[in-house]
């Protein structure tokens, strides 16, 4: 797992710092979602073998399905 950085107003700064672990965590799996789907939307066959992989990762992290579908519902 890389980092990156993206910039954002102050506000959500300020929401960030203050948002729990967990949430950061339910954050972070939408954002490389939303940014993984414009990067490779061109490329389906990529973008299904990364959301296979984030699965695993995340079912090993005791994410399910269920909990992903309900953040990504959120966007």
């Amino acid at each position: 797992m890389e980092r990156i950085v993206l910039e954002v107003d102050d506000m959500v700064a300020k929401a960030w710092k203050a948002a729990s672990s967990k949430k950061k965590k339910e954050i972070s799996i939408a954002v490389e979602a939303q940014v993984c789907k414009q990067l490779m939307k061109d490329s389906t066959e990529d973008y299904i073998q990364f959301l296979e992989e984030l699965r695993e990762k995340m079912a090993q992290r005791g994410l399910t399905q269920e909990i992903l579908d309900e953040i990504l519902k959120d966007e």
